[in-house]
This record gives structure tokens, sequence and C-alpha cells, in this order.
């Protein structure tokens, strides 16, 4: 079972979500500006729209979430101090909307307070803010049923951040190739010739190759080096 699997299975409070206990013993060992690059994707694609639609002209949460991705890039004392006053400005924002929406920009000021913390206690803390931003919304409807939905969500966002996607290798042409006097083409290579049938080059020049017929006997076409 990986981290996300069990993450996934622990209960958690029905109300709260998971402790910052569980999210620290099972993301700790990860990179602590990926963490940090994650939390800000659950808070700008999970909760941050519903605070866009209720508070047009208060940016104060996003402020904070870019302030963060500033320091990211370049962690000047400039940037640093940007976060503390994002964060200050968040927490505002959360004492005035307490009790409605204040667990979007409490996220937003854990975010930002992260950078200038000693450990990754805050980036916990923004985990479990959001998860219990997204029960508040389902339990507010009575859909009960969906909370363990909300936290694979959670989980699914995170997760799009702190594991790398597969490399897909590009796919490697096996077989003899068509042959083209455009093309490029190195010794040893296998072609195919519409009328001399299978080919494989024995030479190539700056702009001709020697081909093997079937035969046996050897033939001088034209190519385009790489």
């Amino acid at each position: 079972m990986d981290r996300f699997d069990r993450l996934a299975a622990i209960r958690g409070d029905t109300q709260k979500g998971l402790p910052t206990t569980a999210w620290q013993a099972n993301l700790e060992d990860l990179d602590r500006d990926l963490l940090l690059r994650a939390a800000i994707e659950a808070t700008r694609s999970l909760i941050l729209p519903e605070w866009e639609s209720m508070h047009a002209g208060d940016r104060r949460p996003q402020i904070a979430l870019e302030a963060t991705e500033v320091w990211l890039r370049g962690k000047t004392p400039e940037a640093v101090n940007d976060t503390k006053t994002a964060a200050k400005e968040c927490t505002a924002a959360r004492n005035e909307t307490f009790g409605r929406d204040h667990r979007i920009p409490e996220a937003a000021r854990a975010i930002a307070w992260a950078v200038t913390a000693k450990d990754n206690a805050p980036i916990w803390d923004a985990f479990a803010v959001i998860e219990e931003e997204l029960i508040a919304r389902v339990t507010l409807v009575a859909e009960y049923q969906r909370v363990p939905e909300q936290r694979r969500n959670l989980l699914a966002c995170l997760k799009r951040v702190l594991v790398p996607a597969p490399v897909v290798e590009a796919a490697v042409a096996t077989g003899p190739v068509p042959y083209a006097a455009s093309g490029s083409f190195t010794v040893g290579q296998e072609l195919t010739h519409p009328k001399f049938g299978n080919l494989r080059v024995v030479a190539a020049s700056a702009s001709t190759i020697d081909v093997q017929l079937p035969d046996g006997t050897t033939k001088r076409l034209a190519h385009k080096p790489k």
C-alpha cells in the first residue's frame, strides 16, 4: 500500500478529516518545496473558486499563494517579506469571514507561513484545513456519503504534483524503413525500396549511401545526412 492509499484508508474525523499527524507521517520524506507546490495547487483548484465567487473583490488568499510561488522561484529577502505580509492579510480575512469561508484564507495563510517555518507543520495544517473545508461543503447539504470522496479528490490533486508522471520513451523504429532521397540513413540500417526491395546501408558519405541489394550487389543512392 503506497502513501496515498494509506491516507485514503484512514478513517479520520467525520467533521475535520485527517489530523496533521497523519499527513506528516505519510508525506514528511518528500521535498519541502514540492509539498508547498502541492498545497498551493490543492488550495487553488479545490477551495479557492468558492472564495472567488463569494468575494470577487478580495484577493488576499490569491496574493498569499502568488507570493509563495514567487518565493519558490527565487528565495530572496523581499520575497520572504511579501509572504509575511500576505499571511497577515489572510489572518484578517479569516477573522472577517469566520464561520463561513474562513478556512480558505486560513489554508492560504498556512502556505505563506511555511516559507519562514522551521519545519513542515504549516503545510500539514494547510492539508488538514483544505480537507476540513471540503467536508464542510458536503455536510452543509447533508451529503454525508460524499465525505470519503472529498479526501480522494484532495489526494488526487496532491498526487498530480507530488508523484512525477512516468517518462514515456519515444518509440524506436525497428525493422526496415522506407527509403527516400530526402531521408537520412546510417551504415547498417535496413531500408525498403519500391523498385529494389529490401536494402542494407553498407557505406555513407556526405550526400550518398551505398546499399546492398537482395542479390548481393551494391547500388549508390542519394540521402541527406543529419
